[in-house]
C-alpha cells in the first residue's frame, strides 16, 4: 500500500509530531507493506497512490484567511478517485475542521473525546475545557464562543484516533535538531532519545510548575492563571531557558502540566523523559494513542475546578515510593513508543490499523 503524506513538514510541533514516527519507524511500516511518502501539491507524483493523507497544517493559512480553497480542492480530489483521510493535527480534542467531512474517507484526531456524539453539538470556543469554565466559572472569550460546525451523525464513524504528538524528540536539544532536519533534511537529526533521567534519582526539588499563560482566550488560560494563583506563596512559575528547565525537570519530584490549546502538552514527554511525576487535570475524557495517560497510573490526576489539587501535590511529595512507582510507569509506557525495541512494530501495526479498512 502506498501513501502519500501532504503536508507543509516540520513547520509546526505538532506537525513535526505526525511526520517524525513516519521516518524513522519506515523500515517497520515496509516490513507491513506500506510505503510512505511526504509530497507537496506539485509533486508529479501527487495522484500515485493507494490513499492520500492530509495534514491539517497544509492548509493552516487558508483557514485563517477564511477561503473555500480546502473544501474545492478536497472535492477535486475525491473526483478525481484519491481516498483521503484527513490527519487534524490541532492540540484540543474539541476542534473539529468539520468543512471537510463529505469529502474524506476517515478524520483521524491526535487526541479525540471518548464521546464522539459530542462532535454532534457545538462545543462552547471548540474545546471542552472551555466550555467546562465557561459553564462553572462564568469565563467568556473576548473573540467568540462556539467554532465550528457540528457534524452530522452519519460521519460520526469516520472519526477515529491518529496518534499524538509524543512521537517526536523532546530532549534537551530536541527541538534545534528538529529545526536543523527543517531545514537541511538530514535524516541522521532525527532519533529517539534515551531517558534523561530515571525515577529513582535523588531530587532536591519538590515542585516544579513552569507555563506561560497568554493565550488569546480567557476559557483557555483560565486554568493557568488559577494555578499560577494558586501557587504563587510557593514556587516561581516563569519560563525558563531550555537548558536550565529540563536541568529543572531532572530535579523535580512532582511536575505540574495544565492544559492549553489542548489537553495534552509537549512537557507531558518532557516530565516521562526526565523521570519526574507527571501531574496534570484528568484526561478521561479522551482517547489518544499511544495511551501515556492512565489515571493514576501514569500520572497524577487532579479535577478540573482545582479543588484537590494542593491535597494531591502534597500527597505525592509526601509518599515517595508511590509517587516513583507512578514516573517509572509513566517513563515506560513513553518509551516502550518511542526508543523501546519493538516501537517500531508497535508504531507500524497501529498504521495499519488506521489505513488497512
Amino acid at each position: 500500500m502506498r501513501i502519500n503524506v501532504l503536508t507543509p513538514g516540520f513547520t509546526t510541533s505538532n506537525g513535526a509530531a505526525l511526520l517524525f514516527p513516519l521516518i524513522i519507524f519506515e523500515g517497520a511500516l515496509r516490513e507491513m507493506s506500506i510505503e510512505v511518502r511526504l509530497v507537496s501539491r506539485g509533486d508529479p507524483r501527487f495522484m500515485e497512490c493507494d490513499i492520500l493523507a492530509i495534514d491539517s497544517k497544509e492548509f493552516r493559512t487558508e483557514w485563517r484567511a477564511n477561503t473555500e480553497g480546502p473544501p474545492d480542492l478536497l472535492s477535486s480530489w475525491k473526483d478525481a478517485g484519491l481516498r483521503i483521510f484527513w490527519f487534524d493535527t490541532s492540540d484540543s480534542t474539541g476542534t473539529l475542521q468539520s468543512a471537510v467531512m463529505p469529502f474524506v474517507e476517515k478524520y483521524l484526531k491526535s487526541q479525540i473525546l471518548a464521546d464522539r456524539d459530542r462532535y454532534k453539538k457545538r462545543i462552547y470556543g471548540g474545546r471542552v475545557i472551555s466550555e467546562y469554565y465557561n459553564h462553572t466559572a462564568g469565563v467568556v472569550d473576548e473573540i467568540g464562543g462556539a467554532v465550528d460546525e457540528p457534524i452530522r451523525a452519519e460521519d460520526v464513524s469516520k472519526l477515529g484516533v491518529s496518534w499524538n504528538s509524543g512521537l517526536a524528540d523532546y530532549s534537551t536539544y530536541g527541538p534545534l535538531k528538529m529545526g536543523l532536519y527543517r531545514r537541511l533534511g538530514w535524516n541522521r537529526f532525527l532519533r529517539y532519545p534515551d531517558v534523561l533521567s530515571v525515577p529513582a534519582t535523588a531530587r532536591s526539588n519538590d515542585l516544579s510548575a513552569r507555563f506561560g499563560a497568554t493565550y488569546s482566550r480567557a476559557s483557555v488560560r483560565y486554568q493557568r492563571e488559577k494555578i499560577s494563583e494558586m501557587l504563587s506563596d510557593r514556587l516561581d512559575t516563569l519560563k525558563l531557558n531550555r537548558r536550565g528547565y529540563m536541568n529543572e525537570l531532572k530535579n523535580s519530584k512532582v511536575v505540574i502540566s495544565p492544559f492549553g490549546w489542548g489537553e495534552i502538552t509537549l512537557k507531558d514527554f518532557e516530565v516521562f523523559l526526565t523521570g519526574g511525576m507527571l501531574m496534570k487535570p484528568s484526561v478521561e475524557h479522551m482517547d489518544t494513542w499511544p495511551n501515556f495517560y492512565e489515571k493514576d497510573a501514569t500520572y497524577l490526576a487532579h479535577n478540573w475546578d482545582l479543588s484537590d489539587m494542593e491535597e494531591r501535590i502534597e500527597w505525592a511529595i509526601a509518599h515517595d515510593r508511590e509517587r516513583q512507582e507512578i514516573a517509572a510507569e509513566g517513563q515506560l509506557r513513553y518509551t516502550e513508543h518511542t526508543s523501546g525495541r519493538d516501537a517500531g512494530e508497535k508504531f507500524a501495526t497501529h498504521v495499519s490499523e488506521i489505513f488497512l479498512v
